[in-house]
C-alpha cells in the first residue's frame, strides 16, 4: 500500500524551536527608514556651538607653532583650544589603571605621536567658521622620523598584554623541544592595519549645567564611558547623563569613550556653552582607535612519527610607541604530563 500525503494549499508555517526564518520587526526600523530616528549628532541644544578639530599633517615630531590669533578674527570664532588654554583635567589622559582603557591625545602637551592627531579645536558659532578657522591655524612642525612599520621601532616586552593578561606564557622548554624535533616548521604571517569606519562617525553634542554634564554620543559602553569621563573631570558619575538611543554602527569602535568626545566635553566647559563635534570621514583615520598591524612567528616540533614536541608562538603588534610581544612557548610533554 502506497500512502500519499499531499500538501495543503497554503500549509502552516511551523516553527521548531528556532527564531531563524521568521518575520521580524526591528523597534527601531520605521524611525530609521523614514529619518525620524536621532543620532547624536541631530541635536541641536539652545545657543549651541560648533567644534573643529585641527589635526596633525605630520606623523611624528611636535607642533611648534598655531596661528591663534588669526584663527580667532574669523568671524563667527569663539574660541580656540590648544594645550596652553584647554580645561584642567583630574586625571592623566596617558594613564592606563584599567584594561578598558585607551591612551588619549587630549591636548596635554605638543608631541605629535600619529598624522591626524589632534593638535587644537577651533569653536565657532557655525560648522562653517570653525572649519575655517581650523584652516587659518598656519600649523608648523618640528618632524621626527615616522617609525611605521612592526621593523621601524624597539620592541619592548610590556608588564601585560589584552586584558590584564601575562606577556610572557611558558611551559616546559619549548628550545629544547624544538631542538631535538625531528621535524620542525618555522612560519611568520602578518596582517595590516585595519580600521573601523561606520556610517555613523564618532560625535557629541556636550552640555554642561555647572558640574553636571549631559551628552549625546553613540556608545557600546554607556556605563564605562560614565565611568571614564567622571574619572577625567573629577566628578562623581550620576553626574553624567548619556544618551545613546540609536548606534549608527560600531563593531567595537564605539566600545570605549575616545579622545575626539572628551575634547568636545573640554570644548563645552572652556567655551560655556553647548558644543557639537563631529568627526570628518578622513579623521576616523586615527584618533578613534584600529587594530594594529601584527606578526605571528609560529614554530611547530614533531617527532619521528608525526607527534607534537613543541609550539612557539611570538606575536608583535605595532602601536605609536614601539612593538609589544607576546610569547606561548609550550613543551608538549610538561604540557600534557
Amino acid at each position: 500500500m502506497t500512502l500519499e500525503i499531499s500538501p495543503t494549499k497554503d500549509p502552516a508555517h511551523l516553527r521548531h524551536g528556532s527564531s531563524i526564518g521568521q518575520p521580524l520587526t526591528r523597534r527601531d526600523g520605521v524611525v530609521k527608514v523614514t529619518g525620524t530616528a536621532r543620532f547624536a549628532a541631530d541635536n541641536h541644544p539652545p545657543k549651541m556651538l560648533f567644534a573643529v578639530m585641527a589635526v596633525s599633517a605630520v606623523a611624528r615630531g611636535r607642533v611648534t607653532s598655531l596661528d591663534v590669533a588669526t584663527a580667532k578674527r574669523h568671524p563667527g570664532v569663539v574660541e580656540v583650544m590648544t594645550s596652553q588654554n584647554r580645561p584642567a583635567l583630574a586625571q592623566d589622559p596617558d594613564a592606563k589603571t584599567n584594561p578598558f582603557m585607551f591612551r588619549m591625545e587630549l591636548l596635554q602637551n605638543d608631541r605629535v605621536r600619529y598624522v591626524n592627531q589632534p593638535i587644537a579645536v577651533v569653536i565657532a558659532e557655525t560648522l562653517e567658521a570653525a572649519s575655517e578657522g581650523a584652516a587659518l591655524l598656519s600649523r608648523q612642525y618640528e618632524a621626527e622620523a615616522a617609525r611605521a612599520t612592526l621593523d621601524a621601532g624597539e620592541s619592548f616586552v610590556p608588564a601585560a598584554v589584552g586584558v590584564g593578561n601575562p606577556a610572557v606564557i611558558t611551559h616546559g622548554d619549548a628550545e629544547g623541544a624544538l631542538a631535538g624535533s625531528a621535524l620542525t616548521i618555522d612560519a611568520t604571517y602578518e596582517t595590516p592595519a585595519q580600521y573601523h569606519n561606520p556610517m555613523e562617525p564618532h560625535a557629541i553634542v556636550a552640555s554642561w549645567e555647572g558640574d553636571r554634564l549631559s551628552i549625546d554620543m553613540p556608545s557600546q559602553g554607556m556605563a564605562m564611558a560614565q565611568g571614564r569621563i567622571a574619572g577625567l573631570f573629577g566628578i562623581s558619575p550620576d553626574k553624567i547623563h548619556i544618551r545613546s538611543p540609536f548606534l549608527g554602527g560600531g563593531l567595537g569602535c564605539k566600545k570605549l569613550v575616545q579622545a575626539p568626545q572628551v575634547l568636545g566635553i573640554l570644548a563645552a566647559k572652556l567655551a560655556g556653552r553647548p558644543v557639537k563635534l563631529v568627526l570628518r570621514r578622513e579623521q576616523m583615520f586615527g584618533p578613534v582607535g584600529h587594530r594594529s598591524p601584527s606578526r605571528q612567528r609560529l614554530r611547530i616540533g614533531t617527532s619521528a612519527d608525526g607527534k607534537l614536541t613543541a609550539i612557539a608562538v611570538a606575536n608583535a603588534l605595532w602601536h605609536a610607541t614601539g612593538i609589544r610581544v607576546r610569547r606561548f612557548p609550550v613543551g608538549i610533554d610538561d604540557l600534557i604530563g
